[in-house]
């Protein structure tokens, strides 16, 4: 397991890059953490460094739940199923498809797929500790 404190944005995106270069084809990211604690800033480090693309370009996909983001050689599929309501409509939607793709899959709100996820899953925790303080987890299970 690996530890992180951040104390600003710019730093969660920074530990973003470096959890990214942790990461294979076809590995799958959770990000669970309240709302606001930087789970979409920790994307922006990730997506910056795999796929090159400016931390302004990459939002939360909250109303559409699937953003997809083209790197060198790899894709990064960025969900936000916070307003999904269950495992069930994950699969209705088709996006179970995405997981088994050998690309990089960053799930925000996991907890509503988690019996679905196969392969390596890699589990970022993010607890807020103040108004700009972070306290981030990272493990492989």
């Amino acid at each position: 397991m690996l530890e992180f404190v951040s104390c600003s944005a710019s730093e969660t995106q920074e530990i973003g890059k470096k959890l990214a270069k942790l990461l294979k084809p076809g590995d799958i990211v959770t990000l669970s953490g309240d709302l606001g604690a930087g789970k979409t800033t920790l994307v922006k480090g990730l997506v910056g460094e795999l796929a090159k693309i400016h931390p302004r370009e990459v939002a939360s996909p909250t109303f559409t739940y699937l953003n997809i983001f083209s790197g060198t050689g790899i894709d990064i599929y960025h969900f936000d199923l916070y307003r999904l309501k269950n495992g069930e409509e994950f699969i209705s939607m088709g996006f179970d498809e995405y997981l088994a793709k050998g690309q990089i899959c960053c799930i925000e709100w996991p907890e509503k797929i988690d019996q679905q996820l196969p392969g390596r899953v890699n589990s970022v925790k993010i607890v807020y500790l103040s108004e700009e303080k972070r306290h981030i987890t990272f493990k492989t299970r």
